[in-house]
């Protein structure tokens, strides 16, 4: 994270955080809300699975962007790679892989799940925006990245598209993100004027160019006093142009702006950080994650895999019939109803030679007690057996694809090699194999190895926070 993101000179909006945690407990009403309006039943599983298919989607979108858009360096692209390497030495980040792409809605994304991040550039706006106006708008991207703010933007926005339902949800949090980021694009084309001019033509296009500034922001006062108007803003992922204006005003009058400035200004290298490699860095044992936020990452891996196999037992949604009246509808799918017989009693077991049929299904006597022969009794550890493989492959491949799963996206860890290189394939399916096998001796033997674990020993790889990673690697550079 960019030392702009830190402390109490941090230039992220003052709400932003508090925005993301208050928005999390109004997901599951929100589902609800959109399955009543599709006639769709929106569960954990459905949700889950929805992530685990958006994580695989953008960590292969790279490839697809190598086979699909231009990728940009020196000889390629010069104008828009020059502006992109000013403002990545300038955050003290590392360069992204840049890609130009035709696009006539999204001007500039950022997407990835890790370093190095891709940003995607239209074609269609390169000429339309000027050198400054170009800044600010790669420079606000970029502010995502360095503000940590991509991998989650890559779940909900793919390709920096405005998804309405998402935006309904999550828009509190999305917009205030949009501002922090507008702060960075200010520093990074170093003219509110410009600036302003970049939103503008973002919005309009080339009509932003005609437009007067001065009275279009003048609109936003209006929205100010009609309460109607302030609630349109929900419907959207960003601010209205009038409101990121008018915040970016706001932040210029501060101190803090100046505070940036100075520090955006002073003396740094012209050449961004580089990016860790195998000749320069090796893995210390302080670089590696501590046990509770292995803990955590791998709590949430696990309840979001079981969630797509029901194991839980556990599903929420809204149920709509042509007849009825919606209902919320809550039950568990392991749960059988109890059985009674046309007199009104529970039915009891019924005996034939071994064999006992009981209200479970039937079981056979052996020397050694009752053994259930039912298939649900089968069934069910089938269940768990399928689970702990799903597991398993799931976080071999992602950590092979991405680095990390989704649950160390959230708390911020990934896998390397020993010298923070990515594992291959062959390293992440041993390690997680081993995971799956030895997880009883690995679990005990936690409580005294709590950042090198033994599935780390064997298979030549560290569970680093990401932090330590970028902050080590900008330190060598």
């Amino acid at each position: 994270m960019s030392p702009l993101f830190t402390g109490r000179t941090s230039l992220r909006d003052r709400t932003e955080r508090l925005a993301f945690w208050l928005t999390l407990p109004f997901v599951p009403p929100a589902l609800l809300i959109v399955g009543y309006a599709l006639h769709e039943s929106i569960g954990a599983s459905q949700v889950a699975l929805f992530i685990v298919l958006a994580m695989l989607y953008v960590t292969l979108a790279r490839g697809r962007l190598l086979g699909t858009s231009v990728m940009a360096h020196e000889a390629q692209y010069p104008r828009v790679f020059a502006i992109v390497k000013r403002a990545c030495a300038a955050l003290e980040i590392p360069l992204p892989l840049v890609f130009v792409r035709e696009d006539n809605f999204v001007p500039v994304a950022a997407l990835g799940f890790g370093e190095p991040y891709a940003l995607v550039v239209s074609s269609h706006w390169i000429e339309t925006f000027a050198d400054d106006e170009l800044a600010f708008m790669i420079g606000r991207e970029l502010g995502h990245i360095a503000a940590g703010h991509t991998p989650f933007l890559s779940l909900l926005s793919v390709g920096g598209n405005e998804n309405p339902i998402i935006a309904v949800i999550f828009g509190a949090w999305l917009r205030r993100c949009a501002i922090t980021c507008d702060r960075i694009g200010l520093l990074c084309c170093g003219s509110i004027d410009a600036a302003i001019r970049a939103i503008a033509v973002s919005s309009f296009h080339e009509f932003g160019r005609r437009i007067d500034y001065t009275v279009f922001a003048e609109q936003g006062r209006e929205l100010e006093n009609d309460a109607v108007f302030r609630f349109g803003t929900w419907l959207g992922a960003e601010p209205y142009a009038t409101v990121r204006i008018a915040a970016l005003r706001a932040f210029l009058q501060t101190s803090l702006f100046e505070i940036a400035q100075a520090w955006f200004l002073k003396e740094k290298p012209e050449e961004p950080p580089s990016l860790p490699t195998g000749t320069t860095l090796s893995v210390q044992p302080r670089d590696c994650a501590g046990w509770w936020r292995r803990f955590a990452a791998f709590a949430i891996d696990f309840a979001l895999i079981s969630s797509i196999f029901g194991v839980s037992g556990v599903h929420f949604g809204v149920q709509m019939t042509r007849d009825q009246d919606a209902s919320i509808v809550l039950h568990s799918r392991t749960a059988a109803p109890k059985t009674r017989n046309p007199g009104g009693n529970t039915k009891t077991a019924t005996s034939l030679g071994p064999f006992t049929v009981t209200k479970d299904g039937p079981a056979v006597h052996t020397s050694k007690g009752l053994v259930s022969l039912s298939p649900v009794r089968w069934l069910r550890a089938f269940r768990r057996i399928a689970l702990l493989v799903a597991l398993t492959l799931y976080l071999a491949i992602l950590v092979t694809l991405a680095g990390q799963s989704f649950g160390m996206t959230i708390v911020g860890i990934r896998v390397v090699g020993l010298n923070f290189e990515r594992p291959n394939a062959l390293q992440s399916f041993w390690r997680y194999l081993f995971a799956a096998v030895f997880w009883l001796p690995i679990a005990l033997v936690s409580f005294v190895w709590r950042r090198t674990l033994l599935h780390d020993w064997v298979s030549a790889t560290r569970v680093v926070t990401t932090e330590r990673a970028l902050a080590r690697a900008a330190a060598r550079s």
